[in-house]
């Protein structure tokens, strides 16, 4: 009963008082009939017989004049409590009980400029207004407010709170508090946390507001969010969708830096790569960006000339790091509506050469020399600093150490050398192979290969082929024939056709006879062949790293008949085979000397061994605010003293864009920094609001849900809904009251 009360009244407080004042015309009608003594005379038995016959008219006139006036007072107690006819129609934060959980969309995009402020600011202001009505009805609301980026929790001291002065008072500061942040999220989270907040509410009415710029990227094609839409309405939530800005604006975004950094060396161009993505509908003009090396502006500029609309533009530039340590790099291009995604940060750990191993089985090691000339002509220029060991070696030298490795005309390798290598591999190393007449396919094929996994990538025959001369009336083609892949750009797009003074002689063939298992790893991508089609070049992936694998030898190996297996290291095309092997070089080194990109708001995890290290962190924010961390080990190894665990730590306050330095300070006091690069995801860009029609398409015809336009108040109601009967009612007052003076005066002992 108590809920129907709050939910058709929006003054509940008069409706008991008002109950009680309905036994007052029944009160008076009794003691009216009881307040006459009864006196026996000759007149009254004639007036007492006429009674009689009348009697029932009489009773039936009596009650309805008390039924008149009970309603009467009905009537008054409706317009005192400010009687609601249809609950549904209760405007914000009036009438019934009710429950608002308002989810604050707090992600990069709402930083977009709207006039002269940004969205984030208008939808604090809907809640400030928001909550300033309900004050006006203290007693019956209550507040949850959650942000988008933390959905999991709650705003401190916003969790249903009552609705009065103190929570406008509070809220007002935290709202002034409040800025938007530089993350992403999705609002399907946000949503399934208010459905878990909402589920156990016994308040009479529950509302969700989602104040939001309603970007297509987050609400079309985004199931999460409409399952969690419709997991509410099917709860009986009312759902209010709230626009904060009025339409798309248009948008440039640095979506995209990096490059050849693995391969960086102090004093050696690096060429970097940037992306420039137009997220509006009008192509963008003269479009150009600064770099910056640790704060310092070059005095050139990237030119990305005309952006079109909805596509991405890509340049190259070149950077030279004059000095061996961690560099910071920032892009930057012009302001328009949304400033946050104008800028890409990068961090860059340029040693002072890349070493790179080359194991070579031939006599005197001659093979690799050509590969050291060619990735090391002059070292200033490449970066590379090669290293020629013999297969024996393998087993003395730390591989981590090593950029890259080649082997070249290995025969085998002993087991300790092989777990070395798959070790080095498999956790990010590159590994080229080479072939020649050193080879001994038996323990290729039993040793390296097997059909699902391997440092090799195919069996090799019995033995090496030779790949017959054209004569001068069958015509000339190419010995080597490559497929259009990034590696071979510079090939392919080459105006003279360089591989026509390639020769290749002999190869190693796939064994293909029919009794042998396959011979090709099911993830080798075959890159290359040769002119009768047989397979000459390989990749393939192992774990985190990866493999390149040529069938022909490095340089100019002459077997016993004199035939030359290749001429491509030494021949006319000499020059072309540099250029090969430092590309090959560029594209197959540890990935994972980049130092690590991340996303405004996603935590740093630290994990490094105590025995090195000490238990303090000093993180220092692009904003030069420095924090103190204190690593610690996992609760599983805290009790076990004996476990030997590494020392983990967890920093979250990563929400700026930019460049987090982190110093670890080891056992002897000396200093380490780890850097950090940050910043706004390249979707955040994408302004482009979705229109009410397609949002309800996506919700289907079930939901009933309101979606409030932009810089629009009217559904914040200060007029009462109830004023739609108020005048009724005094209307039927009134004519109630007429009513039962005339019904009283009639049956009243008055003359004519």
């Amino acid at each position: 009963m108590s809920t129907w009360i709050l939910q058709h009244f929006l003054n509940p407080a008069f409706f008991w008082p008002g109950v009680a004042l309905v036994s007052l015309p029944i009160i008076i009608h009794l003691i009216n009939r009881l307040r006459y003594k009864r006196v026996r005379f000759a007149a009254m038995e004639f007036l007492l017989a006429s009674q009689k016959r009348n009697r029932r008219r009489i009773l039936i006139e009596q009650l309805l004049l008390l039924l008149l006036r009970v309603l009467m007072v009905l009537l008054v107690l409706a317009l005192l409590g400010r009687f609601i006819l249809d609950p549904d129609h209760l405007s914000l934060f009036q009438g019934a009980r009710s429950h608002h959980v308002v989810i604050l969309d707090d992600t990069a995009s709402m930083q977009d400029r709207d006039g002269e402020a940004n969205v984030f600011s208008t939808a604090k202001d809907v809640i400030r207004k928001m909550v300033a009505e309900g004050v006006r009805r203290p007693g019956s609301q209550k507040l949850s407010l959650i942000r988008m980026s933390k959905p999991e929790e709650t705003v401190s001291g916003m969790s249903e709170r009552d609705v009065d002065d103190t929570l406008l008072a509070e809220l007002n500061d935290r709202l002034d508090a409040m800025t938007c942040t530089h993350q992403t999220a999705d609002p399907s989270v946000a949503l399934e946390t208010a459905l878990q907040r909402l589920a156990d509410d016994r308040a009479a009415t529950r509302h969700v507001h989602v104040l939001s710029d309603f970007r297509e990227s987050d609400w079309i094609d985004n199931k999460g969010a409409v399952t969690a839409l419709q997991g509410l309405h099917a709860a009986d939530v009312k759902l209010n969708l709230v626009r904060c800005v009025a339409e798309s604006h248009e948008n440039l975004g640095v979506v995209q830096l990096g490059g050849a950094v693995e391969v960086a060396a102090a004093g050696v161009p690096v060429t970097m790569l940037a992306t420039i993505e137009n997220f509006g509908t009008r192509a963008a003009e003269n479009v150009r960006a600064e770099v910056f090396i640790n704060g310092e502006k070059l005095p050139r500029t990237v030119d990305f000339q005309t952006v079109p609309a909805g596509k991405q533009v890509q340049k190259t530039f070149d950077v030279v790091f004059e000095t061996a340590q961690i560099h910071e790099v920032k892009l930057s291009i012009g302001e328009d509506a949304l400033d946050v995604d104008n800028q890409r940060f990068l961090a860059v750990d340029v040693p002072v050469e890349n070493p790179v191993l080359l194991v070579d089985g031939s006599p005197g090691t001659e093979q690799a020399l050509y590969i050291a000339d060619a990735l090391a002509a002059d070292q200033s220029v490449t970066g590379f600093a090669p290293t020629i060991r013999t297969p024996e070696d393998l087993r003395k030298i730390p591989l981590e150490g090593y950029h890259l490795i080649y082997l070249i005309n290995i025969p085998e390798l002993a087991p300790d050398a092989v777990s070395a290598l798959e070790k080095y591999v498999g956790e990010g190393g590159g590994l080229i192979w080479y072939m020649g007449d050193a080879v001994r396919p038996a323990f290729y094929n039993q040793k390296l290969f097997t059909a699902e996994s391997g440092l090799f990538p195919v069996r090799l025959g019995l033995a090496p082929e030779e790949l017959k001369r054209l004569d001068s009336a069958s015509g000339t083609s190419p010995d080597i024939e490559l497929v259009n892949a990034p590696l071979f750009q510079l090939f392919n797009d080459a105006e003279v056709p360089i591989l026509d003074l390639v020769f290749v002689n002999l190869y190693y063939p796939l064994d293909d006879r029919p009794e042998a298992e396959p011979a090709l790893l099911k993830d080798a991508k075959q890159l290359g062949t040769l002119r009768n089609g047989a397979p000459l070049l390989f990749e393939h992936p192992y774990l985190k790293g990866r493999v390149f694998t040529c069938l022909t030898s490095a340089g100019p190996l002459m077997d016993p008949a004199g035939v030359v297996w290749t001429n491509w290291a030494n021949g006319p095309a000499s020059f072309s085979f540099a250029v090969f092997q430092l590309e090959l070089a560029k594209h197959l080194v540890r990935k994972d000397r980049a130092l690590p990109q991340l996303l405004s708001g996603e935590p740093i995890e630290l994990s490094f061994n105590q025995a090195f290290y000490q238990s303090e962190i000093e993180i220092v924010s692009p904003d030069d605010q420095a924090s103190r961390v204190q690593a610690t080990r996992r609760e599983e190894a805290q009790a076990d003293s004996n476990a030997v665990a590494p020392l983990e730590a967890i920093y979250r306050d990563t929400d700026k864009p930019g460049i987090y330095a982190v110093t670890l300070t080891t056992q002897d006091n000396a200093q380490e920094q780890r850097l950090f690069a940050y910043n706004v995801a390249g979707n955040e860009g994408a302004l482009k609001r979705t229109d009410n029609e397609a949002l309800r398409r996506e919700l289907g015809e079930d939901v009933v849900v309101e979606i409030q336009q932009a810089g629009s108040y009217e559904w914040i109601r200060s007029e009462s809904p109830g004023s739609e009967i108020r005048w009724f009612l005094l209307i039927v007052l009134a004519l109630f009251c007429i009513a039962e003076q005339a019904l009283a005066s009639r049956l009243s002992y008055q003359p004519e």
